[in-house]
């Protein structure tokens, strides 16, 4: 590695490092579990065959650091991040966008490794299409997303994780976001797709008032089978034409009935 690359990459690790720890605090478990600065630049990870069939993506543990912090007070429930999707992969100097712009999240109730085995699957595909996913993509898993058991939760959503109010951080190579993949089930990416360009902030909306918010539980039932799923969505109606009325930016929210 160049020396111009490699101090790049260490100032973009180390205020990265520095940043979840004002965050989230110390961490409670890392894989690869010999988490430190690189002696030299990674490589872009790639897919392996895994021949057992475990539901595994295909990233290999070394290739892409996921943190695991155990709950807390303010947080009471598990939080599995990213670190590596912003490092400045090939960079040579400060850019707008620091490697592919975000580090994402994934909140659970229990200590899982299904987390990590999401987050390299979602890693994998910005890897090798050179992509990122923002805030408002959908994603169709095409699978239970507890490899181990048959969830009803075979969708993400992705929207502005909750433990990152500023949404938009520096480092010394370029600025990234850090954004929560949340679960959810087949009816309710139906809702979700049911709301031209707004569906994400549409579900992330009934979820908050269904007490759910950001969490993914593999054990949860759909929000849409609930007897004042109606009601969620009419607040939900309320609070964004209203707030598009004095003047915000909220979405029109004419939605189709999926009950």
């Amino acid at each position: 590695m160049p020396d111009e690359d490699r101090q790049l990459w260490t100032a973009a690790w180390q205020a990265r490092d520095d940043l979840y720890k004002t965050l989230f605090g110390e961490y409670t478990s890392v894989s690869p579990a010999d988490y430190q600065l690189p002696d030299s630049l990674p490589t872009i990870p790639r897919p392996v065959i895994d021949e057992g069939g475990s539901g595994d993506p295909g990233v290999p543990d070394d290739t892409l650091t996921v943190i695991a912090y155990g709950p807390d007070p303010l947080r009471p429930y598990w939080t599995y991040i990213t670190a590596g999707l912003s490092s400045p992969w090939y960079q040579e100097e400060p850019q707008e966008v620091s490697g592919f712009g975000c580090e994402l999240m994934i909140k659970c109730p229990l200590e899982a490794t299904w987390p990590a085995q999401i987050l390299r699957s979602m890693a994998l595909y910005i890897f090798n299409y050179t992509g990122t996913f923002s805030p408002g993509s959908l994603i169709a898993l095409d699978s239970s997303i507890f490899p181990e058991a048959d969830s009803q939760l075979k969708n993400i959503f992705v929207w502005y994780a909750d433990e990152a109010p500023d949404c938009w951080y520096q480092l010394p190579a370029g600025g990234f976001g850090i954004f929560a993949a949340v679960g959810i089930t087949d009816d309710e990416l139906k809702f979700a797709e049911s709301v031209e360009n707004y569906g994400a902030w549409c579900i992330q909306e009934v979820l908050r008032r269904a007490d759910i918010g950001q969490l993914t539980d593999p054990a949860r039932q759909s929000v849409m089978k609930r007897p004042d799923i109606q009601a969620i969505i009419g607040s939900v109606k309320t609070f964004a034409q209203n707030f598009q009325e004095f003047g915000g930016c909220s979405p029109d929210l004419e939605v189709t009935d999926t009950s």
